[in-house]
């Protein structure tokens, strides 16, 4: 699982090193080092998915009618902006110049583990997002629900 944060930067031709941590958990857990970089479904940010997580999302998204209008902006905005991306031998990715500006990423990205995903981020946006989470309460209600 990618767990933790790690700040790093970018060059100015959108490479940018996957932390070795991460890296690890593609090697050791899922056998893939590739990984597919997209636009996230609801943040300002991208989100980078294992091959096989990628495959599984997938899956539960094509269980939907091809008539629904949200799946089909699912589509459009996250499946069609997807690349495949494999670290080179220094763990550096080159991430498109269309996901770079979608994300508003620059020099300064922020990689968040978020499980079964990591998400990149720009910075200054990373930082104002958890600054919004830190002002915000949880709902005491779901959190019951979930048992935490």
């Amino acid at each position: 699982m990618f767990l933790g944060g790690y700040a790093n930067s970018m060059d100015e031709k959108g490479r940018v090193n996957i932390p070795a941590d991460y890296r690890d958990v593609l090697r050791n857990q899922h056998g893939d080092c590739r990984l597919i970089i997209t636009r996230d479904l609801l943040d300002d940010c991208l989100r980078a998915y294992p091959v096989a997580r990628w495959r599984d999302w997938l899956a539960k998204l094509e269980k939907l009618p091809a008539s629904n209008r949200t799946a089909r902006r699912i589509y459009r905005r996250v499946v069609s902006s997807a690349v495949v991306l494999e670290p080179d031998k220094q763990g550096r990715v080159l991430i498109p110049a269309s996901l770079r500006q979608a994300a508003q990423l620059r020099k300064a990205v922020h990689f968040a583990g978020a499980n079964q995903t990591f998400e990149i981020w720009d910075s200054k946006l990373w930082q104002q997002e958890t600054e919004l989470v830190d002002a915000e309460d949880f709902d005491p209600a779901m959190l019951d629900e979930f048992g935490l």
